[in-house]
């Protein structure tokens, strides 16, 4: 039989196998305290109040321009709106207008043209109604088509 060596150093700790990466632990962030009320110290306080103060101020008064410009822009848009809607409401009642004059002199050529009085007229001037022999009809099929000479 064979012999077999096997290297086991390999399995060894450290050689192959990956070694767990150790978790740093932070420390609480502690607040620094001054214990001494120094002028100094009263300065930089007073400054940095002062300039939260100066952000805080700012960022009211640009949101205050900015509600201001939409509220503006929403007046002077709806009075535009209204001045358009005025003048089309003007403009609809003169085509109403227009448009029942049309209607009321249409009626009066209507009631100027009666054929009563048209047949008197023609009576007067030596004309006579057609009798039905006088009529002709005629049958135009769609082949039958008139051609105009251009040269005339």
């Amino acid at each position: 039989m064979a012999e077999f060596m096997y290297d086991l150093d390999m399995f060894d700790d450290g050689t192959s196998a990956p070694q767990p990466i150790p978790v740093k632990e932070e420390k609480p962030k502690r607040k620094l305290r001054v214990l001494d009320d120094t002028p100094q110290v009263r300065r930089e306080k007073l400054r940095i109040s002062e300039k939260k103060d100066y952000r805080r101020t700012f960022a009211i008064v640009a949101c205050s321009l900015v509600m201001a410009a939409i509220v503006v822009s929403f007046v002077s848009l709806g009075a535009y709106i209204n001045c358009v809607e005025h003048d089309i409401a003007e403009t609809q009642a003169e085509l109403d207008i227009a448009r029942s004059q049309n209607t009321i002199l249409n009626i009066k050529k209507d009631s100027m043209i009666s054929f009563d009085e048209i047949r008197k007229v023609a009576e007067e001037k030596g004309m006579i109604q057609r009798d039905r022999y006088q009529v002709t009809y005629f049958d135009l099929s769609d082949e039958d088509y008139g051609v105009v000479n251009p040269e005339g």
